[in-house]
């Protein structure tokens, strides 16, 4: 043991020497050290982690931060001077260091020396002059380090990772590629710091001939991450760089070949550095995540990465049902082959949640497992209790069944890891807004505009924006938003709110217009929105075929969308306006069927969509009791606010859907109009009323 410890202690030894030789040098990084040291980048990182549980540019970066408190105890030099004695490229990104590592900042190390100063006999007259001694050393030393503090401190750091390369002779290592690239995206993700594009917006680039500024200006970003991957058998040659693109410089490349086994180093190593290099300090929380394998099981981790791929693939507005199930299930099987190698492997626990999340969020049906999603986020938050992630997924889940509390206790604990879970302060307004706490929603919502990084983080806000202008009544406003969501947009997505807000206002041919020219594929959605919408227009000739072909799809594959859900409402009024009546009849009894089937699941944040539609149901089928039931227990949920409904029945009642009893129903409408009121009261003072011009 005194052995081991004495080789650990020439060996650090013999680093600082080496450290100190070049400590000046703001150029000399890992790979130096590495080659002055004779080992390569990843047998230096291991044997630094084993003698200092420390990784190499940590144990670089706390040297010189140590070398600076001597030279500042000293007080020869100015805190801006020394930031650069030590090796850093501005005294900016000095500090941020130093009071990270020591707890405060360079200019207090004076007074945290406890030690009795000698005493110093000084004339009055100096005392006099002092502060102007001081003024001019400050404005020399400003004009002399400003321009190499001006570099990259003043670009904003917004980054787009682009499809890594694969170099590999077998294509099907494509997955292994993306997962790479995919890794250090979610680590830089969680850097507030950073703007980080989406993946979706930078796949449509893969394979493409285009320059790297017509990239970055499409994608607005000032930095590019590039990289090429090689698999070969257990070996794998990763190389990366950043790009400045406006300066068109590298500001940094590395190629690591590495044992496949030893690749989340290799991530973690490109994360450290980008960061470094873009001066830019990361939380201790990912800190410990950089420095701890999420497991040692080579093959679990490439079965997640299979699992991660299919999972992206995976796009059910986008494809036809059985094509997305079909991802589904293989993203399934690979995460559930990753646990059987590696039974601790907690992320593999999480894509294994979402996947079912996908698959059963949505779903209507005696089997559906959506419960899993439970089992599966408390087991990977009992491997790995610092999860974020598994901490908001299982939030998400306690919203869908209701659970509020609980979901504002996971939020909360994930955004306590990662303050800047954008995802997390998202749901929070959500939750705000159905406990009529709207006040506290739109100040979250302000919270999130200092983190929203990311395209996709933007059109989160700009959703959350557009929602409030929805109960506001404020049609001009919904639409600019919607214009600077799509703005964002580099690859075409529907959007299904953007069809219900076209229905609040009426304007049914735009509706009809952007549902044929965004969802092209022959699936459950399609059919039911253009039904619907040609229902609203009273033209039972036209929808009628298409809630036909939904209820067919419906029958063979289930429920699979929010659309399709009231697929036999539908279609059951088309056939009783055909006179069709008793098959009409026989569709609205299943469709309340379902409604009530929901009712009693756990998943009631449908509950007051469900008494909504039931309230029509049974007004059409001559059960006005049952109607009327319908609409006190759909205000007694607080129906009228939710999905703006107070708003949207206007449309459903000038279709006319509603054939039960109107009087009743215009009195709760009153009531309903009486809450919006006060609610649009408290929101209107806190949102511009137009466009910015």
């Amino acid at each position: 043991m005194k052995d081991e410890l004495s080789d650990d202690q020439g060996f650090t030894q013999k680093i600082e020497h080496i450290l100190e030789v070049n400590l000046e040098d703001e150029n000399f990084g890992v790979s130096n050290l590495a080659l002055e040291i004779g080992l390569s980048r990843s047998q230096l990182y291991r044997k630094l982690q084993d003698a200092t549980g420390k990784s190499t540019s940590q144990f670089i970066r706390e040297y010189r931060l140590k070398r600076a408190m001597e030279m500042l105890k000293k007080n020869q030099f100015t805190a801006a001077e020394i930031a650069y004695r030590v090796g850093f490229s501005s005294p900016t990104y000095f500090n941020t260091c130093f009071h990270n590592f020591f707890g405060y900042p360079p200019g207090e190390v004076k007074y945290q020396n406890t030690a009795a100063p000698p005493k110093k006999t000084v004339s009055k007259k100096l005392l006099s002059i002092a502060p102007i001694i001081i003024l001019i050393v400050l404005i020399v030393f400003n004009e002399k380090f400003k321009n190499k503090d001006d570099g990259i401190s003043s670009i904003e750091k917004t980054i787009a990772i682009m499809p890594f390369e694969n170099d590999s002779p077998n294509n099907e290592n494509q997955y292994f590629c993306n997962g790479i690239m995919t890794g250090i995206r979610e680590y830089l993700t969680k850097i507030p710091d950073f703007k980080i594009a989406s993946r979706r917006s930078t796949e449509k680039f893969r394979n493409k001939q285009i320059s790297l500024k017509a990239i970055a200006n499409e994608l607005d970003v000032n930095y590019l991450i590039e990289g090429r991957v090689q698999r070969i058998g257990n070996k794998a040659i990763v190389s990366a760089e950043l790009i400045n693109v406006k300066e068109d410089k590298v500001v940094w490349s590395e190629s690591y070949n590495e044992d496949v086994s030893e690749i989340f180093k290799v991530q973690a190593d490109v994360v450290q550095s980008i960061t470094e290099n873009l001066e830019t300090a990361i939380s201790s929380n990912l800190k410990s995540e950089l420095s701890t394998d999420p497991t040692k099981d080579k093959y679990a981790y490439e079965y997640r990465l299979q699992g991660d791929e299919y999972l992206f693939k995976a796009n059910s507005s986008l494809q036809k049902h059985k094509v997305w199930l079909d991802l589904l299930d293989k993203a399934k099987s690979s995460y559930e082959k990753a646990i059987k190698r590696d039974s601790l492997f907690a992320s593999a626990y999480i894509g294994l949640a979402l996947t079912t999340f996908q698959r059963y969020g949505n779903y209507v049906g005696e089997d559906n497992k959506f419960d899993e999603v439970l089992y599966l986020t408390n087991k990977a938050i009992a491997l790995n209790p610092n999860y974020a992630f598994a901490y908001k997924l299982r939030g998400d889940y306690f919203v869908r069944i209701n659970k509020e509390e609980n979901a504002i206790l996971d939020y909360e604990k994930s955004l306590t890891i990662y303050p800047n879970d954008v995802g997390a302060l998202f749901n929070l307004i959500g939750i705000h807004k159905r406990k009529n706490k709207y006040k506290e929603a739109i100040f979250t919502l302000q919270k999130i505009e200092k983190f929203a990084q990311s395209r996709g983080q933007l059109m989160g806000l700009y959703t959350n924006y557009l929602e409030f202008y929805r109960t506001l009544e404020n049609h001009q406003m919904v639409d600019y938003y919607f214009d600077k969501i799509f703005e964002l947009q580099t690859v075409p997505r529907f959007r299904r709110d953007r069809v219900y807000s076209f229905i609040q206002s009426m304007r049914y041919d735009e509706a009809l217009a952007y549902v044929n020219k965004t969802l092209v594929k022959d699936n459950q959605q399609r059919n039911a929105l253009l039904g619907m919408l040609y229902l609203y227009k009273r033209d039972v000739e036209k929808a009628t075929p298409y809630y036909k072909k939904c209820y067919k799809q419906v029958e063979k594959e289930g429920v699979n969308s929010l659309a399709s859900r009231s697929v036999y409402w539908g279609y059951g009024m088309c056939l009783l306006r055909g006179g069709q009546i008793e098959k009409g009849k026989n569709l609205l009894r299943r469709q309340a069927e379902l409604y009530n089937n929901l009712l009693s699941s756990k998943q009631s944040l449908d509950r007051p969509v469900s008494y909504y539609v039931l309230f029509f149901i049974y007004g059409a089928l001559g059960d006005i009791e049952k109607s009327n039931e319908c609409i006190d227990k759909f205000e007694e949920v607080d129906g009228w606010l939710f999905w703006n409904l107070i708003s949207y029945i206007k449309a459903d009642l000038e279709a006319g859907f509603f054939e039960g009893d109107i009087e009743y129903l215009n009195a709760s409408m009153k009531r309903g109009e009486k809450q919006l009121e006060e609610v649009q009261n408290i929101i209107r003072p806190y949102l511009p009323s137009a466009p910015p011009e």
